[in-house]
């Protein structure tokens, strides 16, 4: 309550939801993005309308100057994410996303009581699983490893992997979240379950129309919005958490892609055909977060059952389509 707090990427999808829920108990929330990526729509307008929350269009590529009174939590999720924009221009999002951190760090530095959460990537297991040197589900203290040939889209982990230790290393009270297939109302086109919604709906009229599942074995455990954000509240308010990795998902109801496809085809009553396509390059077959730590420190918060986040969110994405 009635604490001083940063967000930056706040206008994207998990930094606008964490925004929302913080400030309905009267911290002063300060958004900082450069909206290259975050949207500043009708929802974030809305949001930044109370009192309580400040929307502040910054560069974090450069040092920051705002003034804002010690917050006493810093999340750090601004950066360069998807696999399209890390793939296109792997050097700079690198430099891109482990720049606009240390700028963070260095701006924490004057404060002393402080807590910066870093929102890492489940990206930073993918060598283990594509080595088969991990067992299922995956736990936090599994060791990084990295691969001697690489390819474009291995810019996003290992930048992350860069930015856990540069947070380590800083020494300053901190925590390192790691999010699993976070999904929900508001998160772009980008995405899997956006994008195939998108897709299936736009061919929903025509039989003779096919709908290609790219990597349509792999497997994912989603999680809803909502209840990434309150594990995300939940271990980031509590001040005796700190120094520490976790998981952000959901371990439960692991889907294959295609099956995920033939879902969102029932909900949309697309008369499209599903077609098995090619396997995307660096795209882990299997991802499901152990969560056995996070439940423990959150006492295990109820979760939201894939169908009940698929409807809700495929429900708020045919709007948005239609009204475009």
């Amino acid at each position: 309550m009635n604490k001083n707090i940063i967000i930056t990427g706040g206008a994207g999808f998990i930094g606008y939801h964490l925004a929302k829920k913080l400030s309905i108990k009267n911290n002063k929330i300060y958004i900082l993005d450069n909206l290259s990526r975050g949207k500043f729509d009708d929802n974030l307008k809305n949001l930044i309308k109370y009192k309580n929350v400040k929307f502040i269009k910054t560069d974090l590529r450069k040092k920051i100057k705002i003034k804002i009174s010690e917050p006493k939590y810093i999340f750090h999720l601004a950066g360069t994410v998807g696999v399209k924009n890390i793939s296109d221009s792997p050097y700079e999002s690198f430099i891109n996303n482990i720049t606009t951190l240390k700028n963070v760090l260095d701006f924490c530095n004057k404060f002393k009581k402080s807590k910066i959460i870093l929102f890492s990537t489940s990206e930073v297991y993918s060598p283990l699983i594509k080595k088969n040197k991990v067992k299922f589900p995956i736990k936090e203290n599994n060791d990084v490893i990295l691969e001697s040939e690489i390819i474009n889209r291995d810019a996003y982990f290992i930048s992350k992997v860069f930015n856990e230790k540069l947070t380590q290393f800083s020494k300053l009270r901190h925590l390192i979240l790691r999010p699993h297939n976070i999904f929900g109302p508001r998160m772009g086109y980008s995405h899997v379950i956006p994008e195939l919604t998108k897709k299936i709906f736009l061919k929903k009229n025509s039989k003779s129309s096919k709908t290609i599942i790219f990597s349509p074995n792999h497997k994912r455990a989603f999680c809803y919005i909502d209840d990434a954000v309150n594990q995300i509240v939940k271990l980031s308010l509590n001040n005796n958490i700190k120094n520490n990795t976790f998981n952000i998902g959901n371990m439960s109801e692991e889907i294959k892609m295609f099956d995920l496809a033939k879902k969102l085809k029932e909900k949309i009553k697309s008369k499209t055909k599903l077609i098995k396509g090619k396997i995307t390059e660096g795209s882990p077959r299997r991802r499901v977060p152990d969560m056995s730590k996070t439940f423990k420190a959150t006492k295990k918060l109820k979760l939201t059952k894939l169908n009940e986040g698929l409807d809700k969110t495929v429900n708020w994405y045919l709007n948005d389509i239609k009204s475009t």
